[in-house]
């Protein structure tokens, strides 16, 4: 009797661990990779990554390390949040696929979205020496093809109107896989703004309520920001938020949808949205590969929580700085994209006061690429100066929506 019991109790305890094991989910977005096929290093790709801040020569070590990483890190899933290719170039998605190959032998199960880069791009190029020259391009069809692996061929369903899906993640768990970019309209150029059809948004309807009728949890996977992660991002960035965007935010939550996870807007934030009728998502963004943080995650995910842990590529073999480097370049970056901003807006403000305000943007977009932004002292005093005699509070020091953005808690 007293050994029945005790394998009674050793049964239980075991099933009580097992119950409580997370699913195990790796995410890695905006890695803008280009081939290797597709370049020399030569001028024309090292002017490239120095006008756009996105360094496509690094591109592979910096897969190839993050990759590495999630193989020793026994994750059951990986999300990738879209723009994968820099172009949409096909032998940067067929390279990049070899690449997730050995993850999905070692049983990982790998999912992917696209992103406004990775179909029907126009003109995509290569780069040899001082030169650029004609890449060929991704369609849909192709698309889809290439990732078969990776969602579309084990999708329990898929949208007719787009490359969205959904599929199993575990026994308990659907992602739900949106497409919102708008590929089929590219002319001359991409399209940097998301949108999901009607069409599309009446069968995301449908797949939540059916995830409802067999009592399936799920979760969210779009390149577009559901939600704002910073002050007036609706207004400054729109192109980055999906239309329409607090219904659909609202439409998720409403349908216990507890985390979406987005990318897109290049910055590690976590934003916490609730509805009108007091039902909570998250939207994890994701920061880009190709430039600063240079961020991956991995999330631990409960029934009741989300453990998120953030990780950063500082440096590749070639290039012992990489982060530090692409740091400082991309607020160079941004204090130019900052005065042309100002001056289009047609303030008329002198040099004096609008290279300081141009400087104290780009500081506080740096900030925000790398989540849990806080303002330094230093930058407190110059935002004070430039704000003396000024009713204006929008640098009140409150640069981030709860909650934190790298390593967290979340409680559902």
């Amino acid at each position: 009797m007293k050994k029945l019991i005790a394998l009674y109790l050793l049964s239980f305890s075991l099933l009580s661990l097992q119950a409580q094991s997370p699913l195990r989910i790796g995410v890695m977005t905006d890695t803008h990779y280009l081939s290797a096929q597709l370049m020399d290093g030569g001028y024309a790709a090292q002017d490239y990554v120095l006008t756009s801040g996105r360094n496509i020569v690094e591109s592979s070590a910096i897969v190839d390390e993050v990759i590495a990483d999630f193989a020793a890190s026994d994750i059951n899933v990986l999300l990738v949040c879209g723009d994968i290719a820099k172009d949409g170039e096909r032998l940067s998605h067929q390279d990049f696929a070899a690449k997730l190959k050995p993850l999905h032998e070692k049983g990982v199960r790998v999912f992917v979205v696209p992103g406004n880069h990775d179909i029907n791009v126009p003109h995509p190029r290569g780069y040899k020496g001082n030169t650029t020259y004609d890449a060929e391009s991704t369609s849909p069809v192709q698309f889809a093809d290439i990732y078969a692996p990776f969602g579309y061929d084990n999708a329990i369903q898929r949208d007719t109107a787009s490359l969205s899906y959904v599929a199993a993640l575990d026994d308990t768990t659907w992602l739900l896989t949106i497409d919102a970019a708008r590929y089929r309209e590219y002319t001359s150029k991409t399209i940097s703004a998301g949108r999901i059809p009607s069409s599309t948004c009446t069968w995301i309807e449908s797949v939540l309520a059916l995830a409802r009728e067999k009592n399936m949890r799920v979760v969210g996977m779009m390149h577009w920001g559901l939600v704002e992660h910073m002050p007036m991002q609706s207004s400054f960035f729109a192109d980055y938020l999906v239309a329409d965007w607090q219904r659909i935010a609202a439409l998720l939550a409403d349908n216990g949808v507890k985390m979406m996870f987005t990318g897109h807007f290049h910055a590690n934030d976590i934003t916490l949205y609730t509805s009108d009728n007091g039902n909570k998502i998250y939207d994890i963004e994701t920061g880009a590969l190709c430039s600063y943080p240079f961020a991956y995650r991995l999330i631990d995910l409960y029934a009741d929580r989300a453990v998120v842990k953030t990780k950063n590529i500082t440096s590749t073999p070639d290039s012992r700085h990489l982060a530090a480097d692409s740091r400082r370049q991309m607020e160079d970056i941004a204090r130019r994209m900052a005065q042309n901003k100002l001056k289009n807006m047609g303030l008329n403000m002198p040099d004096n006061v609008l290279k300081p305000m141009a400087d104290v943007l780009s500081q506080v977009f740096i900030l925000h690429l790398g989540g849990d932004e806080k303002m330094t002292p230093e930058l407190e005093a110059a935002v004070d100066n430039l704000m003396q005699g000024s009713d204006d509070d929008a640098f009140s020091g409150e640069l981030d929506f709860y909650p934190p953005d790298n390593d967290v808690e979340i409680i559902f």
